[in-house]
C-alpha cells in the first residue's frame, strides 16, 4: 500500500511538468457509503482515494481505486470494509455540455479485508467484484467535482459460515484533480 502514494506523486509531478501528455490522469478523493441492516444504526460509510489513468486520444481509462466503509475509525465487525482496493476499466467519455466534464461506466476486480468474525484483531481476505459509473464536472482550473455510484460483490464461506457477504451500492461524491482539462 505505500507504493500506491509514490506512484500517483510520480505520475501526477511528470504529467504537471509535460507539455505533451499521452494520457489524461485524475485524482479523485470522495466521502460516501451504503444502507447496510446488519449496522446498527442501518448504514456505513466510506472514503475513496482513486487514481484514473486515461488514454488521451482514446475512450479507454484505468482507475485504481483504494476504499474502506465503517461506522468507526478501527473496524470491527464482519459487516464493515477495512480495505479495498480495486482495478477497473472504464469507457469515459467528455460529455458534449458548456462545461468540462467526464462520465465513465466500467467494472473491475479487487481484494477487501473484512475483520474476522469473533476476532476483530484479525482480518479476512475475500476477492471483490464491482461495476462503477460517475460523472465528474470542472469547477475551475483543474479541480472539479464529482459523483459516482456502484455496485460491489463479495461473498466467501468458510466452513460453511459466510464470513464475507456483500451485494451493496455505495454512492460517493468528491473533489478530483484533473491533469488532462
Amino acid at each position: 500500500m505505500k507504493k500506491f502514494p509514490v506512484a500517483v506523486v510520480a505520475i501526477l509531478s511528470l504529467s504537471a511538468f509535460s507539455s505533451v501528455q499521452a494520457v489524461d490522469i485524475t485524482l479523485r478523493l470522495g466521502q460516501g457509503g451504503f444502507y447496510d441492516n446488519r449496522s446498527p444504526i442501518g448504514k456505513l460509510g466510506g472514503g475513496q482515494l482513486g487514481l484514473d489513468i486515461k488514454l488521451a486520444k482514446h475512450p479507454i481509462a484505468i482507475s485504481i481505486l483504494d476504499e474502506y466503509y465503517t461506522n468507526d475509525p478501527v473496524p470491527d465487525s464482519s459487516y464493515e470494509i477495512g480495505s479495498l482496493v480495486v482495478a477497473n476499466v472504464l469507457y469515459m467519455r467528455p460529455l458534449p455540455i458548456k462545461w468540462k466534464s467526464n462520465v465513465w461506466l466500467g467494472g473491475g476486480i479487487g481484494g477487501l479485508e473484512v475483520p474476522k468474525i469473533g476476532e476483530p484483531d484479525a482480518m479476512e481476505r475475500g476477492i471483490l467484484f464491482d461495476l462503477v459509473g460517475g460523472i465528474s464536472i470542472k469547477a475551475f482550473w483543474k479541480i472539479g467535482f464529482y459523483i459516482e455510484g456502484k455496485y460491489i460483490y463479495s461473498k466467501k464461506t468458510t466452513d460453511n459460515v459466510k464470513v464475507i457477504d456483500y451485494s451493496d451500492f455505495p454512492v460517493l461524491v468528491g473533489i478530483c484533480l484533473n491533469f488532462g482539462w
